[in-house]
């Protein structure tokens, strides 16, 4: 069993959500970029250390989508989310949120800031794969996303997907279902 997490594909990256819309959302659910006793925002380097950084310069090394960058969103002075933003040479935009230090109910309310935040932008969804207990590995989920793979990995707890992956894996399995919600993603489902 790998690490609970979050995985949000952006059909492109071409235009970033962080600062216009995805922090204000994050914070109306319990979520902050500034740490709550420090008031500073922090990345996370390669040897897993948190350092700070500037609001100002973090939304620009975010909006330049040239590398990955991991950054923290505090619940509590103590309880955090690892988010990891990723581009895709595909244009799509790939973050990962780890969320196996929270709570099953911590990590449904991290969810619901994810989708009010999707459906708040305008770049639509490709799909999101919410695995709170780390079943399968975000990184599985890329072949069935990105690259036209007709499998899932394994059943998670959520999985919302847009209309071109959703119209391929569905057609291909006789053991999912699928469900609209809202006007263009289906909630997959397990027969």
């Amino acid at each position: 069993m790998g690490d609970g997490f979050i995985r949000w594909y952006r059909e492109t990256g071409a235009e970033s959500v962080f600062f216009c819309d995805q922090v204000a959302v994050f914070e109306q659910h319990g979520f902050t970029l500034a740490h709550p006793r420090t008031g500073v925002a922090t990345v996370v380097n390669v040897d897993g250390d948190d350092v700070p950084v500037g609001f100002e310069v973090l939304n620009l090394l975010i909006g330049l989508r040239a590398a990955s960058i991991s950054i923290n969103w505090w619940k509590s002075a103590d309880i955090n989310v690892v988010g990891s933003y990723t581009h895709e040479p595909l244009g799509c935009e790939i973050q990962t949120f780890w969320v196996d230090g929270l709570t099953t109910e911590e990590a449904r309310a991290f969810n619901s800031a994810v989708v009010s935040t999707m459906s708040r932008v305008a770049t639509p969804t490709r799909a999101l794969v919410s695995d709170y207990r780390g079943i399968t590995d975000a990184g599985d989920w890329d072949s069935a996303i990105l690259y036209g793979g007709v499998e899932i990995p394994g059943v998670v707890d959520s999985l919302l997907l847009g209309p071109e992956p959703s119209r391929r894996i569905l057609s291909n399995s006789t053991q999912l279902r699928g469900a609209a919600v809202g006007d263009s993603l289906t909630r997959v489902t397990a027969t």
